[in-house]
């Protein structure tokens, strides 16, 4: 099924075309490395695709339902905040309906609510209602699933307490990977989610990434990283969106296959311009 698709869409930046009438399907079940020389325009496409840009013509759809995760370069946190309850804010709706909740209890407790029997009753189902959406959204186990998904990705429980501008560099990518993972969007973007990583952090990212229920397009200068997670590579050059099935090698192989094949057209179409310039000047 597809999520995203693309049509003839262009992107410019101070007038100068970054990309032009591009066109491009992410179907829902695929690992996607978008790769390109430096300043081609891989993070102003995954931009367009989260939604931050919006195109200059053309069009993006996506499909029913469809919920966007997005990984940048440098995550956006706010350093006062400890590791968890900077990731406890994943679920913008969670958190309001927690002081929703609050604000209800509070007005239980008011003489003038509670004895007047029609606010009262205003009040109770309100409450009911918030306690509904709260259940359904996975409110009662959150902060637990909060907690699993931060030492999975490496976090003991000591690091829960420590504040964001505490942390290195790799530390606070995985934070923001970990609020990602929390709320599972259908299409998860990755824009150098390795930058800053140890071994052991790339070990983690590569682990997620891999079993990750969703569609997944990532930018990453690792060979390595694209060669295990991703099972299509599209590349951004010039402009332009080539598509190749299998990983970053297989890629590497078939595009250097192209090129030969490119060099060979051209030196037999070199020789045939030579030779009929030659019996040109015979006649």
């Amino acid at each position: 099924m597809i999520a995203v698709h693309l049509d003839r869409v262009s992107v410019t930046y101070i007038q100068q075309p970054i990309f032009t009438d591009l066109s491009w399907e992410i179907h829902d079940d695929r690992c996607v490395g978008l790769v390109g020389p430096n300043g081609a325009g891989k993070s102003t496409l995954l931009r367009l695709l989260a939604g931050d840009l919006t195109s200059d013509t053309g069009y993006l759809v996506r499909s029913k339902g469809l919920t966007v995760g997005y990984l940048r370069q440098e995550p956006d946190l706010r350093p006062e905040r400890t590791v968890l309850e900077e990731t406890l804010t994943a679920s913008a709706r969670l958190g309001e309906i927690e002081e929703s909740l609050a604000r209800v209890e509070d007005r239980l407790g008011d003489p003038a609510v509670y004895g007047d029997e029609k606010a009262l009753q205003r009040a109770l189902e309100q409450q009911a209602r918030l306690v509904e959406e709260f259940t359904r959204l996975g409110g009662p186990g959150y902060e637990g699933k909060v907690k699993a998904t931060l030492r999975n990705l490496g976090f003991n429980d000591a690091d829960f307490n420590l504040p964001i501008a505490a942390l290195s560099g790799g530390q606070r990518k995985l934070v923001g990977l970990a609020k990602l993972i929390v709320v599972q969007p259908s299409l998860l973007l990755l824009d150098e989610p390795d930058n800053h990583l140890d071994l052991a952090g790339k070990a983690l990212l590569e682990a997620m990434i891999r079993s990750y229920k969703g569609a997944v397009v990532i930018v990453s200068h690792d060979r390595y990283l694209l060669d295990v997670v991703v099972d299509e590579v599209v590349e951004l050059e010039d402009g332009r969106l080539t598509q190749y099935s299998g990983n970053y090698s297989e890629y590497a192989f078939e595009k250097q296959t192209r090129l030969e094949r490119q060099n060979q057209l051209y030196n037999v179409q070199q020789r045939e311009v030579d030779r009929l310039q030659q019996a040109a000047q015979r006649l």
